[in-house]
């Protein structure tokens, strides 16, 4: 293990303006919670069995937010060169408060061969450079049909699994030690070809076994910046009795959804300069 359109309810919690020059704002601290249109306030069912995480600031803060905002960074040599770099995330919390710091970690070959479909290993950081978790990407290479898995870890434990066979447009989240299965749903603009699925706000809904949902992670349209670049910006938002850990697991299979859907550069997305 090393290894958003004016239309849209998600208009006002869009990303900040890209500069010029190719510079973005970070979304500013509130100090009121942010709106999140179609918010579901309370978990529908009783989740038990899981794994409590160890303390930590930033798990504090999610356990008490109801939504998560996921900005992908800008890396300078891909926009120049074409060549694939490996990715890197702002996690900001309802607040729009900076507590995570997500990097890919990958092999070149992997990068340029594989593309969206590579193995990975993703490291995730607080605010004081304690890594917090980590997941592992594999099964899911272009010389293979077998199904691709995300695993993720904390403290040397796995916590959850997230799987989706090759062609299917669901992913399935198991938490470690827990009976209750999650299905994240791909709508049918993100299984359509790269053009047209650029240019939309796409809600992925997540529902809990039996069918009751119980959250979404949108991915917002990136609009015109699709053309220079395939970074994207993600709102997630579920109960706030949610347990952390589910949270966080759904957090990661944002990072897995942008891989899968948004990672080409056929399919272009919104961008963001950060240096961390």
């Amino acid at each position: 293990m090393s290894r958003h359109n004016r239309g849209s309810p998600y208009y006002h919690n869009q990303p900040p303006v890209i500069r010029r020059h190719h510079q973005q704002q970070l979304p500013e601290e509130r100090d009121e919670p942010i709106d999140v249109p179609n918010a579901i306030a309370t978990m529908p069912v009783r989740i038990t069995g899981y794994r409590p995480l160890e303390p930590a600031s930033a798990l504090q803060s999610i356990a008490a937010s109801n939504c998560l905002m996921v900005v992908q960074c800008l890396e300078p040599v891909e926009m120049m060169t074409g060549i694939e770099t490996p990715n890197r995330y702002i996690v900001h919390d309802m607040f729009m408060r900076r507590i995570l710091y997500a990097h890919e970690e990958s092999d070149y070959w992997d990068r340029s061969c594989d593309r969206n479909r590579r193995s990975f290993d993703l490291h995730m950081f607080d605010n004081r450079r304690q890594r917090i978790m980590s997941s592992s990407r594999y099964g899911g290479g272009s010389c293979t049909c077998s199904p691709d898995v995300l695993e993720t870890w904390h403290r040397g434990n796995s916590i959850g699994l997230l799987s989706r066979d090759m062609f299917d447009y669901r992913f399935y989240l198991r938490v470690a030690g827990c009976p209750t299965e999650f299905c994240i749903v791909a709508p049918d603009s993100a299984q359509s070809n790269p053009a047209c699925r650029t240019r939309h706000t796409l809600p992925f809904p997540i529902y809990v076994q039996g069918g009751a949902k119980v959250g979404e992670i949108v991915r917002l349209d990136p609009g015109y910046l699709e053309w220079v670049s395939d970074a994207d910006t993600y709102m997630i938002h579920f109960p706030v009795d949610m347990p952390v850990i589910i949270k966080m697991l759904l957090l990661q299979a944002t990072f897995l959804i942008d891989f899968t859907y948004f990672e080409d550069r056929g399919q272009q997305g919104n961008r963001a300069v950060v240096v961390y």
